[in-house]
Order: structure tokens, then sequence, then C-alpha cells
């Protein structure tokens, strides 16, 4: 296993978060009533995020709570996606909200500054609340100076949509949400210091495993594709897929055999039973499997805080299974540069 000291890598942000997120609620929360305000004002019915990456995945959560609690039609766009294939229904009834930590992602500028020239009321959640790109380009600007981004994308979008879906029509689910974001930041501290030990332990075993599936249904999916794919590829070097549990049957369960390795992750939302079905038929098969199961953390949230809260056992579980590969996870092959993309 790798020797470094954890303090220096810049990955592992668990340190910094609860005050973060404190400072997200505090300070920033005020100037998103602002937006919701003037979403109210416009009678907007149409949101869009756009974002890539980690961003997108929150952005796709988020996304969720407009399916789920409200009629209000909502989408989440990879950049060029939304570039490539704009949406025809972009006017100033339409807010489009552009996700990127350094405000430099080409695509996401792009898809704001089309927005804006189409009416839409344009919003960019980045570090830097000046001097960025994306930060000269929206109208409304949430320059959070933070770098737990995951925490920090999902809470921006997930105040926006439960603020403006209560705004529209009150929903006794979504008041629940944001009563219980307020419990997160004890919640989180406590995860940092109690999840560590669990989190090593499951990530060198998985350091034994060439590639990992990585399993989850619901609001759990997009955390499952931030981790199984962008974070174990990017940061871990480790290959592998993320596949959808509702879909497991139709396809993937026919590579289930001794030697084949998956993570689950599992929440308390109705998709439990879906994605408790898939470990259920691959315990039968094999032992190389690990579950991260939200109600194991006993902290009494909302099942759509999920996401936020396996955040902090995945974060070391990650970091673990990288280093016990030999590999430090601020190693890049491409990020610098070296090779043209």
């Amino acid at each position: 296993m790798l020797n470094i000291d954890k303090s220096t890598v810049d990955f592992l942000v668990t340190d910094n978060m609860v005050k973060e997120v404190e400072n997200l609620m505090a300070n920033h929360f005020p100037k998103l009533d602002k937006v919701v305000a003037k979403m109210v004002e416009r009678k907007v019915d149409r949101v869009y995020f756009v974002a890539c990456g980690s961003p997108l995945c929150a952005c796709q959560t988020a996304k969720m709570l407009f399916q789920k609690y409200s009629d209000i039609p909502c989408e989440a766009y990879s950049g060029f996606d939304f570039l490539d294939n704009t949406p025809a229904k972009l006017d100033e009834r339409t807010v489009v909200v552009g996700v990127s930590h350094y405000g430099k992602t080409e695509e996401v500028v792009n898809s704001i500054a089309r927005a804006k020239e189409a009416g839409a009321i344009t919003v960019g959640i980045t570090r830097d609340p000046s001097n960025t790109p994306l930060s000269s380009t929206a109208e409304y600007v949430i320059g959070y100076g933070a770098e737990c981004i995951w925490e920090i994308h999902l809470l921006s979008t997930y105040y926006i949509a439960c603020k403006y879906i209560n705004a529209v029509k009150e929903n006794s689910e979504v008041s629940k949400i944001l009563d219980d974001m307020k419990k997160l930041p004890g919640v989180l501290a406590e995860l940092v210091v109690s999840a560590e030990d669990k989190s090593k332990e499951l990530g060198i075993k998985a350091g034994k495993w060439p590639f990992i599936y990585t399993v989850a249904a619901g609001p759990l999916c997009p955390l499952a594709y931030k981790e199984g794919v962008i974070t174990m590829l990017e940061f871990t070097w480790t290959h592998g897929a993320m596949l959808n549990a509702a879909e497991f049957r139709h396809g993937p369960l026919e590579v289930v055999e001794k030697g084949v390795p998956y993570v689950f992750m599992l929440g308390t939302d109705e998709s439990r039973h879906t994605t408790q079905r898939t470990i259920n038929f691959v315990k039968k098969i094999t032992d190389d499997y690990i579950v991260f199961d939200y109600a194991d953390l006993n902290c009494d949230l909302h099942p759509m805080l999920a996401p936020m809260v396996l955040f902090v056992p995945l974060e070391y579980f990650y970091y673990y299974l990288s280093i016990s590969k030999d590999h430090n996870p601020d190693d890049r092959r491409y990020y610098g540069g070296l090779v043209e993309y």
C-alpha cells in the first residue's frame, strides 16, 4: 500500500467539508432565495441544469426532485449536449443553471451565454464569484469559495429545486428535505470521524479487484456514476462501469460469476427493493461485493439526502482503494494537457 500523508491529498476533502457546508447555508442560500424570487416573478415553467462530470451528477440528482415532487419540467444536460441539442423551449420563462467549479468549462459557459441570449434567467454556480468566464457570463453568480464540490453543488441545486417547488405549490416531502438539510453539518461532522476505519477496510479489500461494477437505483444513480465511473476511473485508475439496478436483470446479470466484483449503493427511498433484489441475486453467485447502505448510518434524514450522506464513507473508500493499488489519487495522465483533447 502506498504510504502518503493523507492531509496532502487534494482528492480527499472531508476535513473542510463541514465548514464549507455551513458557510454555503449561511451566506449563499440567501442569494439563492433571490434567484427563486426572480423565478416566481417570471413564472418560470422550465428548469435546465448544465454541467459536466461530478457537477452534472449533482444536477441530475436535483432534477429528480422536480420530477418526483412537482409537475415543473426539468432536465440536466452535459454542456455539449445542451449546445448540440438545444431545447426548443428556451425563453424568459426558463431558468438555466450552469455549474462549474473553476468556472472555465467552455461548454457550460457557452450554454449559459446561449441561454442568456434567448432571454432565460441564468445562474452560475462556481468557486470564484468574479473573474472567470462563467461568473462573467451568468446573470446571477453563487461564488461558494469551497473545495468539497459534491456537497456544495448538490446542496445548491437541491436548494433551488426545493424552494421553487414549494413556491409554486408547497409539498410536505420537500419541506421535510429542507428541514433535514439543516441537520447535515452535524451528520457530516460525525461521519468524518466515524466512517473512515470501515471504509479503509473495504477499500483495501477492493484494492485486490482489477475492475468493479457499481450498482444503484433511484436518487443514488447519479452518485453511483460519479463514484463508480468518474472517481474510480480518474482518481484510482480502476476499470469499471455503473449499472442501474432497475435494468440489472435485462443484460448485466449474465456476467455475474465468481471473480466479478460489485459495489452497491443502497438507499431508503422507494427504489430500495430494486437494488436489494440485485444484491440478493449477486450474493447467490459470488462473495465479491460491498454494500454501502444509507440505513446503516442511522442519521434519520430524508431518503433524498442519501447522496449527500453516503458521500463521506465513499470518499474514504475510494481514497483507500487508490492507495492500496499504490496509486496517488492526485496523479493524472492527461489532465495536465500532455495530450490534446
